[in-house]
């Protein structure tokens, strides 16, 4: 069970310009501030609406979070401690793992800010379901399916008969 969370100091900055932004990067921020709430918390991923988590290969013991519309943000958990080191769009996250590949990014020098978690009997978990709480995502709410009949008429090249 981690015992605690370090913010890199460029994560905020990041967060700060997104939120900046329209639209989609705003609302990517939003939720990495949720999680982020939610880990220092010691609160489960689901609690926070996390909309999934995976491994990542290039970084050992490396979470991405994907917040919706492309965004994603990094994590390094080790067995005491959350290191949240990126948030940014796919490309800038897939170039920044490429740099970190085969590093311990989260060894250096650099002063993060650490937050301790609140003592909770149930750990933050790196669960990648759904949170049944979680508002819908906009194609979801706003947008219809389209019938099969239509798409196969746009499509015909690529699809049989």
């Amino acid at each position: 069970m981690a015992f605690e969370v370090h913010l890199h100091p460029k994560l905020e900055r990041q967060l700060t310009a997104m939120e900046g932004q329209a639209n989609a990067p705003s609302i990517a921020a939003g939720r990495a501030r949720k999680i982020i709430e939610a880990m220092i918390q010691g609160r489960t991923s689901q609690a926070s609406g996390l909309f999934r988590a995976r491994s990542d290969a290039r970084v050992k013991n490396c979470w991405k979070y994907d917040l919706g519309a492309g965004y994603r943000l990094i994590c390094i958990r080790t067995k005491q401690i959350i290191y949240i080191m990126h948030i940014g769009d796919h490309e800038s996250c897939d170039v920044w793992l490429n740099n970190n590949s085969k590093k311990q990014p989260h060894n250096t020098e650099i002063k993060m800010t650490a937050f301790t978690i609140c003592d909770n009997p149930a750990p933050f978990d790196f669960q990648t379901a759904r949170s049944p709480n979680r508002k819908p995502a906009f194609d979801d709410q706003f947008l219809t399916p389209i019938p099969q009949e239509y798409l196969r008429k746009v499509f015909c090249g690529l699809v049989p008969g």
